[in-house]
């Protein structure tokens, strides 16, 4: 295993003593049990809508692929080395303040420390289905290319949100939703760690929660996402839109019209899908396989393996998908994990409590956007300058929704030149 001991705090940033290092570590009779569920849990047959004749996955997910994923799942993935993999980085819990009424829960993050006193603090806020597994190829390439870390230039913070992976979920007394998520970011980085300015990174929520920490937190100086789905603004001249913004509207109206059905499920009914998603770790593989099928550039993996149909598929991703699917399944919070589908969606004839567009970052404040062609809602640069003081855009040609994990050196690169800008102004 890699040392866990690269980034770790000491000189520059000395944490209280409520934070306390963590080691993931699931129980080997909880790894049997799930060896015993997916055993004894059935593939269905054949029909119409999983084995599509065409090859697609224009009705859901193929019955093919879910079995030959099944069956890697049960004999050949080992959940011992993903957890090696989180443990080679410096891991924390700490306390920390959901309100200002004095509600904590414990929240989990990678916490990789500079020993740089010019150090930049950023935290990486992942989204749904995602994790801070996104984050690990980011930070591997930052740890092979700044192996002594009083050269690198970042703080690197990635938590768990909360309902999500190790951390705590919140309370049930009430619903809690983006708003709630930014307090407890921004109490991590600024009363916790002691982090006063920092630059938060994200996509999917990710995304939105950085667009409430930009426009409502102090400390939070700057802003660089992947994804931003904005209204056009008014009286906004379509015969002006590029071939690239074209597809990418296109991409968008796909994902409305034939790929949300499972967001307005998670919006509307989320204590019915909750239930039975958490019962059987096939049918967890099955929801959240077809997400990162479907929203993944096909450029990103390669087609590198070939079915007993004849058809092909990227090991490496489902590898990525299995290890994502087994985090929600071994913590438990596949069901506390749809909170935020609330506020994306109209429900009932009202508008959602929450949008990007609500949560405009403006000057002082300095926003970033890597716009990639396979995002599930690409958007045009004029519409997010609309709700942006954008100072950084940069047009990618390979990547999808999962950008961190897809194309994670065109992430490095990225957040690198957006940190110059920022330190040139």
């Amino acid at each position: 295993m890699l040392s866990s001991t690269w980034g770790s705090p000491s000189g520059i940033v000395q944490l209280p003593k409520e934070v306390a290092p963590f080691a993931v570590n699931i129980s080997q009779e909880q790894l049997d049990r799930t060896q015993t569920l997916l055993k004894l849990s059935p593939i269905p047959g054949e029909c119409y809508e999983n084995s599509l004749p065409d090859g697609s996955r224009r009705l859901g997910l193929r019955r093919e692929w879910l079995g030959e994923a099944k069956r890697v799942w049960e004999n050949e993935f080992d959940w011992r080395l993903v957890e090696s993999q989180i443990n080679s980085f410096p891991n924390f819990t700490a306390p920390v303040p959901i309100n200002d009424r004095g509600e904590q829960i414990n929240i989990q993050f990678l916490g990789i420390f500079s020993q740089n006193p010019n150090a930049v603090s950023v935290v990486f806020l992942h989204g749904w289905p995602g994790s801070i597994l996104e984050f690990l190829p980011l930070f591997n390439l930052l740890r092979e290319k700044y192996p002594d870390s009083s050269q690198l230039p970042f703080h690197l913070i990635a938590p768990s949100l909360p309902g999500f992976g190790f951390s705590d979920q919140f309370p049930t007394d009430r619903n809690y939703g983006m708003e709630d998520v930014a307090f407890a970011v921004d109490s991590l980085m600024v009363n916790t760690l002691g982090l006063k300015n920092y630059v938060v990174q994200g996509g999917d929520i990710g995304s939105r929660i950085a667009r409430v920490l930009g426009n409502r937190y102090e400390h939070c100086t700057a802003v660089l996402v992947n994804y931003s789905p904005v209204p056009p603004p008014e009286d906004y001249d379509f015969t002006t839109l590029s071939e690239k913004d074209k597809k990418g509207l296109e991409r968008g109206d796909w994902f409305r019209n034939d790929g949300s059905a499972y967001a307005m499920m998670a919006a509307s009914r989320p204590g019915t899908l909750g239930l039975a998603l958490s019962a059987n770790p096939v049918a967890l593989l099955a929801w959240i396989g077809e997400k990162y099928l479907d929203w993944t550039d096909p450029l990103s993996f390669a087609q590198d393996t070939i079915l007993p149909s004849g058809a092909q598929y990227s090991r490496k991703l489902m590898n990525e998908i299995i290890a994502s699917v087994a985090l929600y399944w071994h913590t438990g919070k596949i069901h506390t994990s749809f909170y935020s589908y609330r506020e994306a969606f109209a429900l009932n004839g009202q508008a959602p409590p929450s949008s990007n567009a609500q949560f405009p970052v403006m000057a002082p404040k300095k926003v970033g956007m890597m716009w990639f062609p396979y995002e599930v809602i690409p958007t045009p640069k004029a519409w997010i300058e609309k709700y942006s003081n954008l100072v950084f855009w940069r047009e990618e040609e390979i990547g999808g929704h999962f950008a961190q994990l897809e194309q994670p050196e065109v992430i490095a690169r990225g957040l690198e030149d957006f940190v110059k800008i920022l330190q040139e102004e």
